[in-house]
């Protein structure tokens, strides 16, 4: 399964999966929307993967 989040000033953020962190920390920006992929198992991510988090 992969996810990814639309925040505030960040807008959508890179894919994340199983577990890792999706989102923003210390900013204090409101989550706006999510999307959820579920792929068959060793699938190839359906985009970027290098940045789903940021963190202040």
């Amino acid at each position: 399964m992969y996810y990814k989040v639309y925040t505030d000033k960040y807008g959508w953020l890179d894919w994340a999966k199983n577990g890792l962190t999706a989102g923003t920390a210390g900013f204090g920006y409101k989550l706006r929307a999510f999307e959820v992929k579920l792929l068959p198992k060793g699938a190839v991510a359906p985009g970027k993967t290098t940045k789903p988090y940021v963190k202040k």
